[in-house]
């Protein structure tokens, strides 16, 4: 499904990954894990698209997408802040990414999704108005929303504390096992990976 091959970056003279490799089939969740700085964000974000490599490839289901920009890609990313538009209500966040279906298509969505990561109920508050781990419920369901072919998650889970970490975690799985969801996640945390991924690859500073 989603193949890396001696992929390298570079940040000015800084050598980021190094020939790095690594194969993804399709239904994985995958535990990118390593202390800071080995590189885990930054191979995220190249197979978002959001960087370009120094050297190497990137493909999915056998076509080379080293160069195609994020949005033809159809990865969902979830960043480590969430990215909430802070302007917008939770059901008018989550449906930000599917403006251009119909609305009974949209409203069938959003109570699919809203039910699933359990924040039905929130629907139209403003970010503001509730918790950090909510918060990240809702940054979830507006990228699963969209469908994407891959879920990327980058540090989703260092802004909770350990008790709402937990909770939160066993009920994405949930939602992950649920839709057969291919998932990468990038974590300095041996639980985060344990307990979501079915592989983990470890990390260190190239």
């Amino acid at each position: 499904m989603l193949k890396i091959e001696k992929l390298s970056f570079k940040y000015g003279n800084k050598e980021i990954l190094k020939d790095f490799s690594l194969e993804v089939e399709e239904g994985d969740r995958v535990a990118l894990r390593g202390a800071s700085g080995c590189g885990k964000s930054t191979l995220l974000r190249l197979i978002a698209g959001l960087e370009t490599p120094f050297s190497g490839d990137i493909s999915f289901n056998e076509k080379n997408i080293t160069k195609l920009s994020p949005h033809k890609r159809d990865f969902g990313y979830v960043f480590q802040d969430f990215a909430l538009f802070p302007h917008l209500t939770v059901k008018e966040n989550i449906l930000f990414g599917i403006s251009e279906i119909k609305n009974s298509e949209k409203q069938l969505l959003l109570k699919k999704f809203s039910e699933m990561m359990r924040i039905e109920s929130l629907l139209d508050n403003y970010p503001h108005e509730i918790s950090g781990g909510q918060k990240q419920r809702v940054a979830i369901a507006r990228t699963i929303i969209t469908q994407p072919k891959i879920l990327l998650l980058d540090e989703v889970f260092s802004a909770l504390d350990e008790e709402l970490k937990e909770r939160v975690r066993l009920d994405i799985l949930e939602v992950l096992k649920k839709l057969k969801i291919t998932t990468i996640l990038v974590t300095h945390d041996s639980r985060d990976a344990e307990v979501l991924c079915n592989k983990i690859i470890e990390m260190s500073v190239a």
